[in-house]
């Protein structure tokens, strides 16, 4: 859709209302895409123990529902945003009469909706961060400290877009009042990890990996087992989420580094349907290092994260954002990192930083 804009770049702008519009549709497109991947990779994946019952169908069924009703709410979003374009209006024979945006209402929480028009305007169709974020600061004050209110950005726009939809923030605050969802993810945000007594769980240590080529991880992975960790290998971001949503309870009682840790590569070639595969025309995500970095911390995760790649270290200084997180490209680093772990420690951090291992 948007290839026809582009041709016409030399004629006009588009109007940042239609362009906010668009890219929230490309916030609700990346959630769905992979609400529908790890559905489609779960009937094949073997590598997952089902010792914590991973996908309810039922549950798979209520997010593409939901994802279907944001899409037919968003598309009505762009048609407005196209009728109330200058562009339109003027290269249309007859006129054209533009709606009261209130009639395109499609926020049902109430304090959301009031949230939305008194801080940002109905014709807002889509926050950019800064706006955002000042709206954030204005509506809640000191009641959302500063650090608590990048990390609920961090959590809504999970996918690093640049900003949040409206049907984003109603999907944080669900049945409840925006004013209780914030100020519960306020006290989750503020509080401080406290040193856990490692526990005998037969799953604890616990390393949790996330590669598309889990073969290129062989060594580093049998390293971790014979030393006792128990090591769960995820082919896609998708699949993490959803077991992590699932699992959430445990994980939440085990959140700590030395109970659980996290590695992951930084790039790596998708495919909405199977595994990547010859002539299956999979994409390069550049930014699935990154992504699991902030969905950990969005969700108020402090377990560590290392990412572990090749020659895509040099694009890894996005670890330098995110706390109890690092890049290197170095296997004795992981085996560091992962001998920690085995050992129930939390107080190693030189694996932390940007490439790690990589000489001054």
């Amino acid at each position: 859709m948007l290839m026809s804009f582009q041709e016409n770049t030399a004629y006009y702008d588009l109007e940042p209302s239609l362009l906010n519009a668009f890219v929230g549709l490309g916030d609700i497109l990346m959630r769905t895409k992979e609400h529908l991947a790890a559905c489609s990779k779960n009937r094949r994946s073997h590598s997952v123990d089902s010792f914590l019952g991973f996908l309810i169908p039922s549950r798979v069924i209520q997010q593409l529902v939901r994802d279907e009703e944001q899409l037919s709410h968003q598309l009505t979003i762009i048609l407005f945003s196209f009728s109330s374009s200058s562009f339109i209006r003027e290269h249309l024979s007859a006129h054209v009469k533009i709606p009261d945006p209130l009639h395109f209402r499609t926020i049902r929480n109430e304090e959301v909706f009031d949230f939305w028009r008194d801080y940002l305007g109905v014709k807002v169709l889509f926050a950019q961060t800064d706006r955002f974020l000042e709206a954030l600061k204005y509506r809640f004050g000191n009641r959302l400290t500063d650090a608590a209110r990048r990390r609920l950005f961090m959590r809504l726009d999970e996918f690093n877009i640049g900003g949040v939809a409206a049907s984003t923030l109603e999907r944080f605050v669900g049945d409840e009042s925006l004013e209780h969802a914030v100020q519960i993810f306020q006290t989750i945000a503020t509080e401080k990890p406290l040193p856990k007594t490692p526990k005998n769980d037969k799953m604890l240590p616990l390393l949790i990996w996330v590669d598309d080529r889990p073969e290129n991880n062989f060594e580093e992975v049998q390293f971790a087992r014979k030393l006792g960790v128990c090591v769960l290998e995820f082919p896609s971001t998708a699949l993490l989420k959803d077991w992590m949503e699932e699992n959430e309870d445990f994980l939440r009682s085990n959140d700590s580094a030395d109970n659980i840790r996290f590695i992951s590569d930084t790039a790596r070639f998708e495919n909405d349907n199977q595994r990547v595969t010859q002539g299956n025309n999979p994409f390069l995500n550049i930014t699935a290092g990154e992504n699991i970095a902030r969905y950990l911390r969005g969700h108020l995760y402090h377990a560590p994260l290392l990412i572990f790649c090749g020659s895509g270290i040099v694009y890894t200084d996005y670890v330098k954002a995110y706390e109890a997180t690092g890049s290197t490209c170095w296997s004795v680093i992981v085996r560091q990192y992962i001998k920690a772990l085995s050992q129930r420690r939390g107080d190693d951090k030189d694996w932390q930083g940007f490439k790690v291992g990589e000489r001054k």
